[in-house]
């Protein structure tokens, strides 16, 4: 068989699964709120965001992706995304208010409903690292990655060098073949 297309090994398999199980113990925390609209700056400066570098501020009118701190024009913005080691804050509005969800570190958790997660007489969760390939090629020369099918979006990544391709690195975390949740770590080159 080819170096692409070889049988299927079981045993690798099971080992790999054995290597995914994790302990109540080493179950992220997962919470979730609401904040008013008024209330948005003041709740993401209370906040350790510090282990959350990657910022995605999605706004009516543009997204913008960096490293960079909450923005001034909270009446167009629709969506954050902020995650790293630390955690994944994901904010979204509601009329005039946002909804927010976490799944990360405990010490980094706002404060918010925390979900309880399913014990051992319900099966095992699994956390597996994964990747996702983002969208855009960046060609020699150019400042930005580029992908027709975003049209005239900026597709900048805050990720070190000039990689052709960018990926995200995250952790999926599944019971009994069910995603239960998943926490995005971090941006990085991705190399063929």
């Amino acid at each position: 068989m080819s170096e692409k297309r070889k049988a299927v090994d079981f045993e690798e398999l099971k080992a790999e699964m054995e290597a995914d199980k994790i302990e109540p113990g080493d179950w992220p925390t997962i919470a979730g709120g609401t904040c008013p609209e008024t209330e948005l700056p003041r709740w993401l400066g209370g906040l350790n965001l510090s282990s959350m570098d990657v910022r995605i501020w999605e706004f009516t009118d543009r997204c913008t992706i960096g490293n960079d701190g909450p923005s001034e024009q909270l009446e167009r913005l629709e969506r954050a995304r902020l995650f790293g080691e630390g955690g994944d804050l994901n904010v979204r509005r509601d009329g005039s208010r946002f909804l927010w969800r976490y799944v990360g570190e405990e010490e980094n958790a706002p404060k918010g409903d925390n979900l309880n997660w399913p014990g051992d007489e319900t099966g095992l969760v699994y956390r597996r690292e994964r990747t996702a390939l983002l969208w855009g090629e960046r060609k020699e020369g150019q400042t930005q990655w580029f992908d027709d099918r975003t049209a005239g979006a900026a597709l900048t990544y805050p990720v070190d060098g000039a990689p052709a391709r960018v990926q995200v690195r995250y952790y999926e975390y599944t019971q009994a073949g069910r995603t239960l949740a998943v926490w995005l770590r971090g941006l990085e080159a991705y190399n063929d």
